[in-house]
C-alpha cells in the first residue's frame, strides 16, 4: 500500500501534535527530580542513559499514535522498546526517539529533542517530525513537500558562513584516531575557522548543521555496536534532502534506515554536511595509519 499525499498530511499532523505534546511534557521535568538508570545500547555512555521521563514521553506517543497504527497497519520501531520486526513486514513504520539527547537533559543542559519519523520498508523517510522542547521549535517535512519550521517554510541558508561548524557526539573524541581528525580538518580549513560542537544529542547536531549555514557532522563505520541507531537519523535525514543538503552513510552511499540485522548504523557510519565539496572532503579521510 502506498500512501496518499492527504494521508501522508494527515500522519504528519498527528506525528506534530503528539511531538509537541510529549516534548512539553519533557520541559515540565527539565528541573525536576527523576530516576535514571542504565540500559543496553551502543558502546557510549550516552546511548547506556535513560530516565523515566524517557519512557513517560514515549508512553505519550504511543498513544498518539496509536489509532493511525491501527488505521494504515504501520509497523513501529521506537527506542524504549525492543524491536519486534514489524519494521521488516509492513510497508512503513514509525520511528521514535521520544528523547534525543538524554544525557544532556540528564545534566540540565540543551541538547535535547523528541524525533518522530515515517519510514518506508525500503529504508527510506517520508514524514519527518522533530521537535525541541527547550526552544519550543518544530520541524516538519513530508517527502517531496519541503521542511517547515513553526508552520513557516524553511529554506536553506543562502549566505555561507566562513565559520566551519563541527558537529560532533561526545563520545568521538573518546574515539583513537579523533587527534589525527581534528588535525585534519585543522589542516584542511585552518584551527581558527573551525569550531567545534559536542553538546548535543545527535538529532540536534543534524539540526545544528542545517540552521548553521557552514557545516558537518559525521561518524565513521566501526565492528562494535554504535553510531547511533535508526530513530536517531530518521527525521532529519528527510530535512537534509528536501533542503537539497548532503546526507548519507560515511561512504557517500544512501543512509539506508532499515537494516534488517540491527538498528545500529556501526555498519554505515553517517555524514550530514552543507555542500558536496564538505562532503566530499569528509568522505575522503582517512582514519587507518
Amino acid at each position: 500500500m502506498k500512501l496518499t499525499k492527504e494521508q501522508l498530511e494527515e500522519l504528519c499532523a498527528i506525528a506534530k501534535t503528539t511531538a509537541k505534546t510529549a516534548g512539553v511534557y519533557i520541559q515540565s521535568r527539565f528541573d525536576q527530580e527523576y530516576e535514571t538508570k542504565g540500559k543496553v545500547g551502543g558502546d557510549s555512555f550516552a546511548s547506556q542513559v535513560v530516565t523515566e521521563v524517557d519512557f513517560k514521553a514515549q508512553e505519550i506517543i504511543l498513544e498518539g499514535l496509536s489509532q493511525s497504527i491501527e488505521k494504515y497497519d504501520l509497523g513501529l520501531l521506537t527506542e524504549e522498546s525492543t524491536d519486534d520486526q514489524s519494521r521488516l513486514t509492513k510497508d512503513y513504520f514509525w520511528c521514535i526517539d521520544p528523547m534525543d539527547g538524554t544525557l544532556p537533559f540528564t545534566e540540565r543542559r540543551t541538547g535535547y529533542a523528541v524525533s518522530i519519523a515515517l519510514i518506508a520498508k525500503e529504508g527510506y523517510p517520508v514524514i519527518g517530525v522533530v521537535y525541541v522542547p527547550d526552544l519550543e521549535d518544530c520541524y516538519t517535512s513530508i517527502q517531496g513537500a519541503g521542511v517547515y519550521l513553526n508552520d513557516e517554510v524553511l529554506r536553506p541558508i543562502s549566505q555561507m558562513d566562513s565559520i566551519l561548524h563541527w558537529y560532533m557526539d561526545q563520545s568521538f573524541q573518546k574515539e583513537p584516531y579523533y587527534e589525527k581528525i581534528v588535525q585534519q580538518m585543522y589542516d584542511q580549513y585552518g584551527s581558527e575557522q573551525v569550531m567545534i560542537h559536542y553538546e548535543y544529542g545527535g538529532v540536534r547536531n543534524a539540526i545544528g548543521v542545517m540552521t548553521s549555514g557552514n557545516g558537518c557532522y559525521f561518524k565513521f563505520p566501526k565492528e562494535r555496536n554504535g553510531c547511533g541507531s535508526i530513530w536517531d537519523y530518521a527525521a532529519t535525514r528527510l530535512f537534509f534532502e528536501e533542503l537539497g543538503l548532503q546526507v548519507s552513510n560515511a561512504r557517500g552511499e544512501e543512509l539506508h534506515l532499515n537494516d534488517p540485522d540491527t538498528t545500529f548504523m556501526n555498519r554505515q557510519g553517517i555524514l550530514y554536511a552543507t555542500d558536496e565539496l564538505l562532503a566530499k572532503y569528509v568522505n575522503g579521510i582517512k582514519i587507518i595509519g
